[in-house]
């Protein structure tokens, strides 16, 4: 018995190793720049556990929508355009975001106001990072790497 692998947990582990590896593309230097001019200034005013959970709800957004990005490059080879492929996963955008804000609690730590705004960022961050996963993943994936 001790020779049967489990295939669900052979499954997360793939997907957990995939996500390192992607992961490592991001660039941290540009992640820098956008939160010292976007979200610094909106999370300036927020008390140290605000503040916290909101760049951690962030960070869960840019990395969560890189990896979607590099998964999405997939569909790419099976010749549908990037539009096409950001039409088709519009629908995950919202419920991924909605999701990770309730796992980060984001309603419930700020005021409807700030829960808004970071909303908006939010919204930004994995559009744009998503396209830069998308990248990314091409290119892992022209190298045989993804």
């Amino acid at each position: 018995m001790d020779n049967i692998v489990s295939f669900e947990q052979w499954s997360q582990n793939k997907v957990e190793l995939l996500k390192e590896r992607v992961v490592h593309g991001i660039d941290r230097e540009e992640v820098k720049d956008y939160y010292r001019s976007i979200v610094s200034h909106s999370v300036g005013h927020m008390t140290l556990l605000q503040r916290y959970t909101v760049e951690q709800y962030l960070l869960e957004v840019l990395s969560e929508f890189f990896y979607l990005g590099a998964q999405a490059s997939k569909q790419y080879r099976l010749k549908r355009t990037e539009e096409e492929i950001e039409q088709s996963v519009s629908g995950i955008f919202f419920d991924k975001l909605c999701t990770l804000a309730a796992e980060f609690h984001i309603n419930r730590y700020l005021g409807e106001w700030d829960a808004y705004s970071i909303s908006i960022i939010a919204e930004d961050l994995a559009a744009k990072w998503f396209r830069k996963g998308f990248t990314y993943g091409q290119k892992l994936r022209k190298l045989r790497l993804l």
